[in-house]
């Protein structure tokens, strides 16, 4: 379905059944999508309804002025959305970029959402220094520093390219990849160059919340993996030290894709978070 959320229009779905209601934010601005998300909450679905949305600039969505590609306005946009399907509460997940995006709108409005599921994330843009340190040397083929700095800082030059250098990191992200794996998605997905570079070269570098984590009321899960490449277990402990009702289950098989590493825990941990 579609909808004109703040003068974009925006693609969605409402699947599963039962409550709560679980609004769901992806990662990786100009490479994620609410199929993301979909793919790895559809075993959930006889038992809580979920909606997945593809951000404004993100998969089938309408891109926007790129001035407008901004946390606050991705929290704006959340909520319009809540409103449009008439949601008076929700439960709200974020995984990596999505996870910032999730502690913002807990942030902006708490008294919408009842619990918030955050997955590999963090609460500042510190991560990016050991990401980058860690993907140059995981010995990738093709991986340099030159190459990361293209794409860590959004230096894309066309949605060719975001591809290309997204295909050579994409290795890390998960314990159990594999090339057929990587080929059915990559065939899958819809990339936006300019909303990667518009968030990595303003929003992402300005992005800290640290000293704000205490002002998160709501009751909190934090899922981390051990071997996370993105965000080390240590984003995740300072997630957990800071929110006052927060719990952090760690994935010890795990990288940064938890879900697909552990698929079975995973499942278990938000079945058991999404029912209390």
């Amino acid at each position: 379905m579609e909808a004109v959320i703040n003068g974009v229009n925006i693609y969605y779905e409402v699947c599963g059944q039962g409550k709560p209601v679980v609004m769901t934010l992806h990662g990786g601005p100009g490479i994620g999508d609410g199929d993301d998300n979909k793919k790895m909450f559809a075993p959930l679905e006889s038992e809580f309804t979920f909606i997945y949305f593809d951000q404004r600039g993100n998969g089938r969505s309408d891109e926007a002025d790129p001035s407008t590609y901004t946390h606050q306005q991705i929290v704006e946009d959340t909520e319009v959305l809540r409103k449009h399907l008439k949601i008076e509460k929700m439960a709200l997940s974020g995984g990596s970029y999505g996870g910032m995006l999730a502690m913002e709108y807990a942030l902006q409005y708490p008294d919408n959402i009842s619990h918030m599921i955050l997955r590999g994330t963090a609460a500042s843009n510190e991560l990016q220094t050991y990401a980058f340190e860690n993907a140059l040397h995981a010995n990738l083929p093709n991986v340099n520093r030159t190459m990361l700095k293209n794409l860590f800082f959004g230096r894309m030059k066309s949605n060719e390219d975001l591809i290309d250098h997204f295909a050579k990191i994409y290795p890390l992200y998960s314990r159990t990849y594999s090339p057929e794996k990587a080929k059915k998605l990559f065939e899958r997905k819809i990339f936006h160059y300019k909303t990667h570079n518009a968030f990595f070269q303003k929003a992402f570098p300005a992005y800290d919340i640290r000293h704000r984590l205490g002002n998160i009321k709501v009751k909190t899960l934090i899922l981390a993996g051990r071997h996370d490449w993105i965000t080390p277990l240590r984003f995740a402990e300072e997630l957990k030290n800071g929110i006052p009702n927060a719990t952090l289950v760690i994935f010890e098989d795990a990288g940064h894709s938890i879900n697909s590493d552990m698929p079975e825990k995973f499942q278990r941990e938000t079945r058991k978070f999404l029912s209390s």
